[in-house]
């Protein structure tokens, strides 16, 4: 929640003074919505910050679940990944300057689990009449956009609802918010957001327009697409127009995915597409309930990681633990492999527009191991242990254990892990997180009844009038007089049983930790434990974000630690960093008819009040101690 106030003056007399203030309190959520996301991409962002440097808003930007209502005061370096550019980005905007900057940066994945070193233009200006500097992030593949008119709604959206009882994949909606419906309540219209309450999906359903009539019963079950056929409602136009030119260049898919032949279609548990306008196409229809949580493109992990690499991209269901299925073809262990389409025509300018993918089941990968190298990949190989991790270090597939696949690798091998680390097969990047949350377990107190506090002082010291003026008569009468008024007459005792816990939630900072690929593409090495080496070997995999290594396996000891990647409580000294530059505001508020700015008056009249207390006192300390 961010509060926008402007001061309210008095300019009936000689001089205007100012009689109160008035504000509006606007929410984060409000103001992000109003991000030209059609023309900056899922990917690209918005944000604002102060002139202390704390954020306004900004994507990054959260209220975790349970503990915290409003954000905490952030800086914009303690949200994105600080680095020199970055701090002068700051600098800059914090002193109302207007530019633009390419750097380069790590962008962390919406999951928090990889992180890509790659470029982003920040456009910055300030927000004329307020304290406020406004920036644009953009990436790279996303500097021109396309500008899409004249696509009939109506006709678009009905074509599509009604081929989709005969289709064979489904059509799932982004849950953002394309249109705002009016409603009425008593005499006065207010306008409802909606659109942003459920994924829509289509495919094998009943044709959605048959109850459909523009005099709407209840606003918060409609559809985005319904809404955007509401001739009552208020569209942001050109959102819709990129949607339906997602709609209509992507409608051939069907026969597309189709048409792939049988035995390399029995490897897959789905294939599908997502589209900067927010719609995303699942093969078939059966499988769609898999991508519940994937419809979002500004939110889904997939879509920022394909969007980033210039490769295609491999990606495991993440666990820590090793308690998964044990069949090789489960679903829950399918491996996500995605891909950007890049417009290549003149006029695109190398546009990336969509994203396509599919889930691949394992045995697919055991085929690939097994082709790579047969000697020693071979299905549970007794010789070498083979594994395909990905860019952040997670196991994607190996001849061993396949409880493995979709965990850190540091937990299964540490020592090699820490060879790969010190030999920049990984770089590890570190950041902390003033947002984190933390599990913190009390004890459940029990209440008995608590007699009223009387203190223990001199009662003749009491009576004399010196004692009464000093700080220690103050605080025993402050405390007393609390104490009695609201403190409740029950006093507590903890048990240690450990059915009297209870545990909530925190806020806390901890360390985050990524990993991604370093300059060595291709490397072999020893670790030796206790007398026992083994050798092992990796190589990247072209044109993907793979890496194969391949250890020798022997019967030796681990010598050294977990390596972790799980987010872990710190506790950083903020008094040892360099002070972050900030800037007080410089506009005054209160001005006389004259246009002179009086800006100091409030402040004298503080500072004369305080020096007349402080000589009252002095001047009653002084009559009491001499009068002893």
């Amino acid at each position: 929640m961010t509060t926008l106030t402007m001061p309210v003056y008095n300019k009936t007399s000689e001089f205007e003074t100012i009689v109160g203030v008035m504000g509006i309190d606007v929410t984060t959520g409000e103001m992000s919505t109003e991000t030209p996301y059609q023309k900056i991409g899922p990917i690209g962002y918005s944000f604002a910050i102060n002139p202390n440097g704390y954020i306004v808003f900004h994507p990054k930007l959260r209220a975790q679940e349970g503990w915290l209502v409003e954000p905490p005061n952030l800086d914009l370096l303690e949200v994105e990944y600080e680095n020199e550019a970055k701090k002068q980005v700051r600098k800059n905007m914090i002193d109302g300057k207007q530019g633009n900057e390419r750097l380069e940066t790590y962008i962390v994945s919406e999951s928090g689990r990889y992180v890509v070193n790659t470029n982003r233009t920040y456009h910055y200006t300030r927000v004329s009449n307020t304290t406020f500097s406004l920036g644009v992030v953009l990436p790279d593949y996303v500097q021109n956009y396309p500008t899409i008119t004249g696509i009939p709604v109506n006709q678009t959206i009905q074509d599509l609802l009604s081929k989709s009882n005969s289709s064979d994949s489904a059509v799932l909606v982004a849950p953002w918010k394309y249109c705002t419906l009016p409603q009425r309540i008593g005499e006065k219209e207010m306008e409802v957001v909606v659109g942003n309450e459920a994924d829509v999906v289509i495919g094998n359903e009943t044709n959605m327009m048959e109850n459909y009539t523009s005099e709407v019963d209840d606003l918060w079950q409609q559809t985005p697409l319904q809404d955007m056929i509401n001739p009552t409602a208020k569209c942001r136009d050109s959102l819709v127009q990129h949607f339906l030119w997602d709609v209509t260049t992507t409608q051939g898919m069907d026969a597309v995915w189709k048409g792939v032949p049988e035995e390399k279609r029995n490897l897959t548990e789905a294939m599908f597409l997502g589209t900067n306008g927010g719609l995303t196409r699942v093969f078939p229809v059966s499988v769609q309930d898999m991508f519940a949580d994937m419809t979002d493109p500004r939110a889904a992990d997939y879509y920022s990681r394909a969007m980033d690499m210039d490769v295609s991209v491999y990606s495991a269901p993440y666990r820590t633990g090793s308690n998964w299925s044990a069949d090789p073809n489960a679903m829950d262990l399918a491996i996500t492999v995605v891909r950007k389409v890049v417009l290549s025509a003149a006029k695109a300018q190398n546009y990336a527009a969509a994203v396509v993918g599919v889930k691949i089941k394992p045995n697919k990968f055991e085929e690939l191991m097994t082709s790579v190298s047969v000697a020693y990949c071979s299905d549970r190989g007794d010789s070498h242990s083979c594994y395909l991790l990905d860019d952040g270090a997670f196991v994607i597939h190996t001849n061993q254990d396949s409880g493995d696949v979709g965990r850190f690798f540091g937990e299964v091998e540490p020592g090699v892990m820490n060879k790969l680390i010190n030999q920049s097969v990984y770089e590890r990047v570190q950041v902390y997180d003033f947002q984190a949350i933390c599990v913190k377990k009390e004890q459940i107190p029990s209440a008995g009844s608590r007699s009223f506090y009387i203190p223990s002082i001199s009662l003749f010291e009491a009576l004399t009038l010196k004692w009464w003026t000093t700080g220690l008569a103050w605080a025993y009468a402050n405390f007393n007089l609390y104490s009695s008024l609201f403190t409740s007459f029950s006093a507590s005792a903890h048990s240690s049983s450990a059915a009297a816990e209870e545990t909530k939630n925190e806020p806390c900072v901890k360390l985050l930790t990524q990993y991604h690929f370093g300059d060595d593409a291709d490397h072999s090495s020893d670790i030796t434990c206790n007398n026992c080496t083994r050798r092992f070997h990796s190589v990247r995999v072209k044109q993907s974000n793979l890496l194969l290594l391949v250890i020798e396996n022997k019967d030796c000891d681990i010598c050294e630690p977990v390596v972790t990647q799980k987010p872990m409580p710190a506790d950083p000294n903020m008094c040892e960093d360099q002070p972050r530059y900030r800037r007080r505001p410089k506009d005054c508020y209160e001005k006389d008819k004259s246009n002179k700015l009086r800006c100091t008056s409030g402040g004298e009249s503080v500072h004369v009040s305080m020096l007349l207390l402080i000589f009252h006192l002095a001047l009653v300390v002084l009559i009491f101690n001499k009068s002893d």
